[in-house]
């Protein structure tokens, strides 16, 4: 009987059939060791099964656990898909010849993460060893996701989604991970595969569930890879083909860089040691995935065996199953934890979220389970009617049974032969004693239920109550902070040491009487992921952490079976998972009456509330803080009328995020409120800054889609101690307060830059009495860009205000003017001069004096919404146009002429024909045709080309500029030909991105503030190239503030995001892009400030820097700076070429066709060709 069992499980792999199952028992007491069920096989079925229901008294060993073995034989086919075995080749879609070798894959598992650091320097042979050590460890990491990957039989299963992600996906994107950190480091400058290498850098955040939509991808959906095997068969070999390539590159590299030590984060072997440990936690999300693969394409693999331990039975009824050890609660006492560490010093890699000051915390005692919830104990809860039960589960967690309907966890299986749990690659008869695996939600509700069975207060763990579990045992892979490393003896079912599923929940004690404190699987916790005090992401990786801090996703302990590495297997390891996510995780249960705090304050992303933040709280762009000088002028005001400041109640209305606000509390003022239209303007100061431990997350917008995260405490503002004086309130309407909820305040303020004007700005201004004690003070600040109707007798607008206020108040102190800059990117600003006036609050109302006449059309004209081309053809847009290149003021567009005519010099440019693209009113083509034979100036808007003409013909352009829309004041500026001194200049009507084919022969072809508008910018490089004499020089400026108004995203030379990569900056972009066409260095670039009024009165602008850029001469020396460039041969060489395997094309990285050293993105044609380069290219990182 024994035999026939043991052979029957050796030569069987349980698919489809939950009743063809293999169970075994752990010896418990007197139980016996070790039952089978043995299925018949069944007739004709062509696949050798288990026979069913014979008992088995003795123990099975792990040897003798199902393995499986194919249903056919591949012919031809691969042994393995471990690449360090060589290239390796697919004869056809069946991978069921892959087979691995026990012994040798068991050298996989249970690895050590190298060390780091250490308490003394190496000598040169020692450094040879950690380099060996670090190379034994890439390789070993990077053979175990492709082991893990041999668990598929045919290669269209490779595109199957099981959860959002098909396994070709994660087979390449942790291959691609080690090219682009490494290529945004700096560390390599050649790609392997660009198109691979970008897109399977996306999709991997749990976050988001439409990530990947196949149909904007490379690789096929499950759908068409079954519909094409030999397309699917081609990808495939593909990505392997890159995993291949990607290890040689990697393997080359570490065996040549020198060894550092100790090795810091900003290290080469940091990098190495990142690409390694994701790899690693891929190895792990994947398998998790992979799981809910049909079992009828997959295989088992040895180097993932299966726990051979364990009370299976499909009867939760069975003698079997109530063997399962009962929980019951350990008592913890009262103690310290340490949580965090700091970079300097650590012994071994971590992510960022690991690291910052460290502190330590005093836990109050509790009591822990001391098992994991296994099956058994779950089944309770299923059959108490737990999942129809909304009392027991979170708002969150019911919506996610009301949308999902869950019955019971994810890998049950229930039929009507019994219970059943799916395993990686099995399908097994339930081992009650194993840990539940479920979701958060799922554990949570189990914990409610608890609570309301026993009477006590159940509950998840915190963090910290957690750790003081983990400090009972040594729980790291090498020696750190926390103590001794646990050597050859794992302390759990962790790191792949033992089993590659989960194992008895009564197998790993510790010593303080609490089995699996760490591995087993993963242990859900009641609190948020945060980072700590002194937090810093990764340059190279700046979004690991930053997208999962918050409310929406929680940490998750300890580590599973399959946590290898620094993924789970360290103690001070730190992740966070959506609470719906699931991951190898169950949990343990604690009864304690401490309260659960979760303070997590995550990083805004919303761009209106980011940028006010940026306003606020943030080091100003230029100049000083507004909102400092702002509250320090009000406090002064309130001290010079003999206010006690002590004693003062201020209300700020339109306070936006309400720094002016806290600045006037630090100030000392008894009260401070702040009101705006909506509660999202404050709510993030109110509720994160403002509470216990308070602070600010937010998102700095730089350039497209490249950001900067930025953190600040209450602490580093001041306002750690303000929350019982500041108040925020609602209020839609200004011009309409409710009086019996406000009012008697001494000081009340509306200042900020639009919000005086932003809805009713004269009612505000009426009404505004309502609100301040007889004698109180009233500040407004403005730069009177709001429209109003007439008021008789008021030419301007500061008389427009005084008119609107005379009736309640009287004008006091001198009128200040406050500068301010609101920072959109790190090149551009909506800048302005705040006119702050301050009125006293009479006793008793003036006699009306104020005349109102109605001015409907130039409300009209303000209410305007251009968005795109049009908005050029707008009339504000086009004074405002004149102004910035025949005003008063204008210095741009000369400025940019005179650095084409001193580069073109300067590199004996032949100064003959010029063509300028995105003229607008053509002042630079008027300043350029001095120095020029003749210039053609072209732009896409019609009333820009017609002024051009209309000064050429008329030797005069007029036109009228705002200059205070307050009182409606207006000013008429012109300009002369005459004084212009005009070369030959013609205007015409152009598209840049098509341009007429006469336009031909140029020596020099110049953009300012063009490439950023337009919906294809490569278009016009392409023609801008096409048109230039050979030796011709192509300048470009812009401030790259791309917006998808005008260019689709797809098309942005720079400034976007892959997956979590920030893609190159514009510059850089459009440098490589430029130095594939043939284009060379001229001359370094130059920032270039440029404003444009709004007003007339110089109190609103925009200020920008733009850079300015030029190409230079390829055939001769350019301005001293000598570059080669690659050939046309080598260039349509390189661009498209067949891969040997498949005969797919390849595209060559940028980089390999780019000259070393630092290149400009803009140059001199080097001849006369044209070679299209597909959008992937353009659009490769930076070297």
């Amino acid at each position: 009987m024994k035999g026939a069992a043991i052979r029957a499980l050796r030569s069987s792999r349980h698919v489809q059939h939950p009743a063809q199952s293999c169970v075994a028992l752990a010896a418990v007491g007197g139980l016996p060791r070790c039952l089978h069920t043995v299925p018949k096989e069944p007739k004709g079925s062509g696949r050798k099964t288990l026979k069913r229901a014979t008992l088995v008294t003795e123990p099975v060993g792990r040897s003798q656990w199902p393995e499986a073995v194919p249903s056919r034989p591949g012919v031809g086919g691969p042994t393995t898909l471990d690449t360090k075995q060589g290239r390796v080749k697919l004869a056809g879609k069946d991978l069921t010849s892959v087979r691995g070798k026990a012994e040798v894959d068991a050298q996989l598992r249970g690895l050590a993460t190298p060390a780091l650091n250490g308490a003394r320097a190496k000598s040169p042979q020692e450094l040879e060893q950690v380099r060996a050590e670090i190379i034994d460890y890439f390789h070993k990491t990077f053979t175990l996701s492709e082991k893990l990957h041999e668990m598929f039989t045919e290669s269209p299963a490779f595109y199957e989604k099981h959860e959002r992600l098909p396994a070709d996906f994660l087979l390449g994107h942790t291959a691609a991970f080690y090219v682009n950190k490494l290529h945004l480091g700096k560390y390599i400058t050649e790609r392997i595969d660009p198109v691979l290498e970008m897109q399977m850098a996306v999709g991997v955040d749990e976050m988001s569930w439409d990530d990947l939509d196949s149909n904007s991808y490379v690789w096929p959906s499950g759908a068409e890879a079954r519909e094409d095997e030999q397309r699917a068969t081609e990808f495939l070999q593909k990505v392997l083909n890159f995993r291949h390539e990607v290890r040689e590159l990697v393997d080359g590299l570490i065996k040549t860089r020198p060894m550092e030590w100790p090795v810091q984060k900003d290290s080469f072997w940091w990098v190495i040691m990142m690409g390694i440990e994701h790899e690693r936690i891929h190895l792990e999300t994947s398998s998790v995935i992979h799981r809910q693969a049909d079992l009828s394409i997959v295989q088992a693999v040895p180097t993932f065996p299966l726990c051979d331990q364990g009370r299976f039975h499909r009867d939760p009824k069975s003698l079997v199953a109530q063997s399962t050890p009962p929980n019951r609660l350990i008592p913890i006492p009262a103690g310290t934890t340490r949580l965090g560490r700091a970079w300097e010093g650590t012994t071994t890699y971590g992510w960022d979220n690991e690291f910052g000051r460290e502190s330590h915390r005093e836990v109050p005692a509790f009591a822990a389970s001391e098992f994991l919830v296994s099956n058994r104990e779950f089944l309770d809860f299923v059959e108490a009617g737990g999942y129809s039960k909304k009392d027991y589960w979170s708002e969150e967690g019911w919506n996610w049974v009301s949308d999902m309907k869950p019955s019971a966890p994810r890998f049950w299986r229930r039929t009507d032969d019994g219970y059943f749990l799916r395993t990686l690659t099995h399908e097994v008869a339930m081992p009650w004693d194993w840990p539940a695996e479920v979701c958060h939600h799922e554990a949570a509700a189990f914990c409610k239920y608890l609570s309301e069975k026993t009477g006590k207060t159940i509950r998840l763990p915190m963090e910290d109550e957690y750790l003081r579990l983990r400090d009972a045992v040594p729980t790291d892979l090498q020696d750190s902070a926390h103590g001794p490393a646990w050597g050859n003896d794992t302390p759990g079912n962790i790191n792949l040491a033992h089993w590659a599923s989960p194992c008895p929940i009564d197998h790993f004690g510790s010593p303080i009487g609490v089995y699996d404190v760490l591995g087993n699987v993963w242990q859900h916790s009641a609190t948020h992921i945060d980072v700590l005090d002194g937090f810093a992401t990764h340059p190279l990786y700046d979004d690991f952490t930053t997208p999962t801090v918050g409310e929406m996703h929680s940490r998750i302990m300890g580590g599973s079976y399959l946590s290898t590495g620094c993924a789970g297997a360290t103690r001070d390891s730190r992740y966070g998972f959506r609470r719906h996510f699931y991951q190898h995780a169950g949990f343990r249960y604690i009864e304690s009456e401490r309260p659960v705090v979760n303070s997590a304050s995550p990083y805004e992303s919303d761009r209106q509330l980011c940028d006010s933040f940026r306003f606020h709280f943030d080091a100003p762009i230029m100049g000083e803080s507004f909102h400092v000088n702002l509250a320090e002028a009000c406090a002064e005001a309130l001290t010079k009328l003999g206010v006690d400041t002590s004693a003062a109640r201020i209300m700020e209305l339109g306070c936006g995020p309400g720094r002016s606000v806290l600045e006037l509390a630090k100030r000392g003022v008894a009260v401070a409120h702040g009101a705006d239209r909506t509660a999202k303007a404050f709510q993030c100061t109110a509720q994160r800054v403002l509470a216990e431990g308070g602070r600010l997350r937010w998102t700095n917008y730089l350039e497209g889609e490249h950001v900067a995260k930025r953190e600040l405490s209450a602490e580093e503002m001041g306002v750690q101690d303000l929350s019982a004086n500041v108040q925020f309130f609602q209020m839609p309407d200004f011009s309409a307060i409710d009086t019996q909820k406000f009012g008697d305040y001494d000081l009340v303020l509306c200042a900020e830059p639009g919000a005086l004007g932003a809805r009713d700005p004269l009612g505000l201004l009426r009404n505004a009495h309502s609100l301040l004690k007889p004698g109180g003070l009233f500040v407004v600040g403005t730069q009177y860009e709001w429209a109003a109707p007439s008021i008789t007798g008021a030419a301007t607008g500061e008389e427009v205000l005084a008119a609107a206020l005379q009736r309640w108040f009287e004008p006091v102190l001198e009128a200040k003017d406050l500068a301010f800059a609101k920072a959109e990117t790190a090149r551009k600003a909506d800048c302005g001069v705040q006119h702050v006036t301050f009125w006293r609050r009479r006793a008793e109302a003036a006699a009306a004096a104020e005349s109102v006449v109605a001015r409907p059309e130039r409300a009209a004209k303000q209410a305007s919404g251009y968005i795109g081309q049009a908005l050029y053809d707008e009339d504000t847009m086009v004074s405002q146009y004149l102004d910035f290149h025949y005003g008063p003021q204008s210095q741009y567009p000369a400025e940019c002429a005179r650095r084409c005519v001193d580069i073109a010099k300067a590199c004996g440019v032949h100064l003959g024909r010029a063509l300028e693209v995105g003229g607008g009113p053509g002042r630079a083509a008027v300043e350029l045709s001095r120095a020029f034979g003749h210039v053609d100036s072209g732009d896409y808007s019609a009333t820009f080309v017609d002024l051009g003409r209309r000064l050429l013909k008329d030797g005069e352009l007029s036109w009228r500029s705002a200059v205070d829309r307050t009182a409606g004041g207006t000013v008429t500026r012109s300009v002369r030909a005459s004084d212009l001194d005009i070369g030959s200049v013609s205007f015409s009507r152009l598209d840049a991105q098509a341009l007429p084919k006469e336009l031909t022969g140029y020596d020099l072809v110049c953009g300012f503030n063009l490439i950023d508008r337009l919906a294809d910018p490569k278009a016009f490089l392409f023609e801008a190239k096409a048109r230039l004499n050979p030796g011709g020089l192509l300048v470009i400026s812009s401030p790259y503030t791309w917006l998808e108004d005008f260019t689709p995203k797809d098309n942005w030379l720079g400034g976007f995001k892959y997956g979590d990569n920030d893609g190159p900056t514009s510059y850089v972009g459009l440098r490589e892009f430029l130095v594939a066409q043939g284009f060379v260095e001229a001359s370094a670039p130059e920032d270039l400030w440029f404003r444009i009024d709004e007003l007339g009165n110089g109190r609103k602008s925009q200020q920008t820097r733009a850079q300015l850029t030029f190409g230079g001469c390829s055939e001769r020396e350019a301005c001293g700076l000598r570059r080669t460039s690659p050939s046309v041969a080598a260039v349509s060489q390189t661009l498209t070429r067949p891969d040997p395997a498949t005969g797919l094309l390849v595209h060559a990285p940028l980089a390999a066709m780019s000259p070393s050293g630092p290149f400009l993105c803009a140059g001199m044609r080097r001849a006369p060709i044209f070679s299209a380069l597909g959008t992937e290219l353009a659009r490769s990182p930076p070297p």
